[in-house]
């Protein structure tokens, strides 16, 4: 949590630097596909979204470090994780720190490609209910539950190229946690769509 806090408030100090470029905020609003991934993950993708708030800030020429604060509904379709039953779609909401560095290549007419990747932090916030399945008994808790539900905190990386025209993008996106979900499996984060921004 701590961690999370630091890199929140770090990427909100940038906010005041280098105020002479135009288009500096991008506000964000996306929608995709969400998993978990990995050697024995077996699920199935669902709806994803996600929206934000993002800030350009110019190092050096085309190159530019962008801050980022979203929150993110990811989750996943599947029959079991972690020996407990899981009889619906698992939702999980995050508050995720992206922080990344982009190159933005010049086009005519004040167009731009974006190139970008980078890691995040995120927390989660809540999530859908999970059934529990005991020998003799079940019973419903926080898919975050710190007894039996998944990890709370999540760290990974993110990749994205957009198109910029004026005030103007839109772009594809795709995230990978690199944190188990939980202890005893190899369950990550995974989530990929479509994302459009207005800068201001």
């Amino acid at each position: 949590m701590r961690k999370l806090l630091t890199v929140v408030a770090l990427a909100f100090t940038t906010l005041t630097i280098n105020a002479q470029d135009n288009h500096n905020f991008t506000i964000k609003a996306g929608v995709g596909l969400a998993s978990i991934v990995g050697s024995d993950a077996d699920t199935k993708m669902k709806i994803a979204a996600k929206a934000g708030v993002a800030y350009d800030l110019k190092l050096y020429k085309g190159l530019y470090l962008i801050p980022e604060i979203d929150f993110a509904l990811k989750g996943f379709n599947t029959s079991t994780v972690n020996y407990n039953t899981l009889d619906k779609v698992v939702h999980m909401a995050y508050l995720q720190a992206p922080v990344m560095a982009a190159y933005k290549f010049n086009l005519k007419e004040d167009r731009k490609i974006v190139l970008k990747a980078g890691p995040y932090f995120a927390c989660g916030l809540f999530g859908s209910k999970i059934t529990i399945n005991n020998f003799w008994s079940s019973e419903e808790v926080s898919v975050f539950d710190s007894d039996y539900g998944l990890r709370r905190f999540d760290v990974g990386i993110c990749t994205g190229a957009a198109f910029e025209q004026g005030h103007f993008a839109i772009g594809l996106e795709y995230s990978r946690g690199l944190r188990r979900l939980a202890p005893d499996f190899r369950h990550y984060n995974q989530a990929f769509g479509i994302v459009l921004g207005y800068r201001i």
